[in-house]
């Protein structure tokens, strides 16, 4: 697997979460990836979704798509098949501030795993953003590292750097959305 198409996994989630067929469209308000690598180059990372939501595809399908996120994603095993290089996958929901959010803690052999790289094992730590994603809704928002241009979507922090943090939001465009807190309240997870 190339490095570009590694740093895509990432951007990829929302492609994940957009199911077809009777659900609508899971998304959220804004995505964080923290990675924390160790001195041997291996490590752990987490993302989490923050306000996850249904987004409206001609009709209010949220219970669907509610059901759907609890069977397939938390229940299932959707993220560790689409991920076979993490280990030790974690998932869970929760509610912050009447906001339903996901949160998937998982462990990497390797950083590049994780879609990290450097030239050569040495020198500053680097990861792709893929600003122009397939589905083109996962926008660069923030980073404790430093962006390059337009024409160089990478993050990149100095060498001795051990926690990266990447923070995206979805753009939904004239999309309807639907909290799921309330189902999460009702409903849970079981």
């Amino acid at each position: 697997m190339n490095i570009i198409l590694k740093n895509n996994l990432f951007s990829l989630l929302l492609v994940i979460l957009c199911g077809a067929g009777i659900s609508g469209c899971l998304t959220a308000e804004r995505k964080e990836i923290v990675l924390k690598v160790k001195p041997d180059g291996s490590g752990s990372g987490t993302i989490t979704f923050h306000n996850v939501m249904s987004a409206e595809e001609g009709k209010d399908v949220s219970l669907n798509d509610y059901t759907e996120l609890v069977n397939t994603y938390l229940k299932g095993t959707k993220f560790e098949d689409y991920y076979p290089q993490f280990l030790n996958f974690n998932k869970r929901l929760y509610e912050q501030d009447g906001k339903l959010n996901g949160e998937i803690t998982f462990e990497f052999l390797h950083y590049e795993d994780a879609g990290l790289y450097r030239y050569e094992n040495k020198g500053p730590w680097m990861y792709y953003i893929g600003l122009k994603s397939d589905v083109g809704v996962d926008q660069f928002d923030t980073s404790n590292g430093t962006l390059g241009t337009e024409h160089m979507p990478v993050v990149f922090w100095p060498d001795g750097t051990t926690e990266f943090r990447i923070i995206s939001r979805f753009e939904r465009g004239d999309m309807i959305t639907h909290s799921l807190a309330a189902f999460y309240k009702r409903i849970g997870t079981k």
